[in-house]
């Protein structure tokens, strides 16, 4: 993954061909080269950091996926677990017009939002019965699955309109 000059030779000749090797700045994470001397340990573990998880991909996935619940639970009021299919159709659509694969903000995104109403919906019963912190457990997992898999359909039909025939 470094810029080295290579040697190769060639079966039957004593000729020397020498070939660059250059990185693109897309594939070190816009990071300087890990030789170069003036990179450091920070500047490469931010750029790793930023093709796991980016902030921006978070948010926008967040706010689809509250948008999504609220939505839904707004057109089928009374009925627990009614923001589920917004946050799939979410995440759904996040995954079918991003060009890169964020599973992570839609896992991230989709469990806070689902734990986070969850909490919210039941904060009576979260308060005096004191089960809060599973009933949110429970909830955000399940949020967190459903965001997992909007985005893999999403990803998986924008593979697929995308593919060459």
């Amino acid at each position: 993954m470094s810029s080295d000059r290579t040697r190769t030779r060639e079966a039957g000749t004593d000729d020397v061909t020498e070939f660059d090797v250059d990185l693109s700045s897309e594939e070190t994470g816009g990071a300087e080269r890990p030789d170069d001397p003036g990179s450091g340990l920070r500047e490469r573990v931010g750029g790793r950091a930023k093709r796991l998880f980016s902030p921006r991909a978070f948010l926008v996935a967040l706010l689809l996926s509250v948008i999504g619940l609220v939505v839904t639970s707004t057109l089928i009021p009374l009925l627990p677990g009614t923001g589920l299919p917004g946050v799939f159709l979410a995440t759904f659509l996040f995954g079918l017009a991003a060009e890169r694969r964020h599973y992570l903000e839609t896992v991230v995104a989709g469990g806070a939002t689902v734990g986070a109403s969850a909490l919210l919906d039941f904060a009576v019963v979260a308060a005096l019965g004191g089960i809060g912190v599973p009933l949110a457990a429970v909830a955000g997992g399940v949020g967190a699955v459903v965001g997992a898999v909007g985005h893999y359909f999403g990803r998986d039909l924008r593979d697929g309109l995308t593919r060459e025939i």
